[in-house]
């Protein structure tokens, strides 16, 4: 019994010198994501392929996207991605606010890099927006995670960030990118 307790006073003074901590992602305007952005994307994920990087200490998911238009920028037909978290086996890494795919997702994807390093995702979940037939044969564009069927069509948030036509989102991007406007 004795040990019980000093072992629960241990457990209790361990935690008790850790500071909790939390973040905070703050919602990015489309015209900010297309100016932080190198490339903006259109396409379709052909290869999805998680690896262990850290000394197999983490795992982050290398996305392959074949490129159908580029709205902003050019990295080629294919271009390959990165996105913090994915699973090796049992063994599982996950970020908040990353965003998964799948091979086969059709995205449009704002992309950034610095120098010869692979690119990433502007924003995490905020610079991927899914692209999805709305059952007439449109296709709709929408911000962040996409939405089930017959949910609102607004994104809580910023007003601004509704779901689309994907030619009204092609024509929006295309002339925040020509006017570099940022709001």
């Amino acid at each position: 019994m004795k040990s019980l307790r000093l072992v629960a006073i241990l457990a209790a003074c361990s935690f008790a010198g850790v500071a909790p901590e939390a973040a905070v992602i703050l919602p990015a305007s489309l015209g900010e994501l297309v100016t932080g952005a190198r490339a903006i994307v259109h396409g379709h994920v052909v290869a999805v392929e998680p690896r262990w990087v850290d000394g197999r200490r983490q795992i982050e998911t290398m996305v392959t996207l074949h490129a159908d238009a580029y709205l902003k920028g050019d990295l080629g037909s294919d271009v390959t991605f990165k996105v913090p978290g994915g699973q090796m086996g049992p063994y599982r890494s996950m970020m908040v606010g990353a965003p998964t795919f799948h091979e086969g997702d059709e995205i449009v994807v704002f992309l950034n890099a610095q120098g010869p390093t692979v690119p990433w995702i502007s924003g995490l979940n905020q610079g991927v927006f899914r692209v999805a037939d709305d059952g007439s044969g449109a296709k709709i564009v929408t911000p962040g995670v996409s939405l089930a069927a017959g949910e609102p069509q607004t994104v809580r948030g910023d007003p601004s960030r509704q779901r689309l036509d994907l030619d009204a989102f092609t024509h929006r991007v295309r002339g925040l990118v020509r006017d570099g406007r940022t709001r």
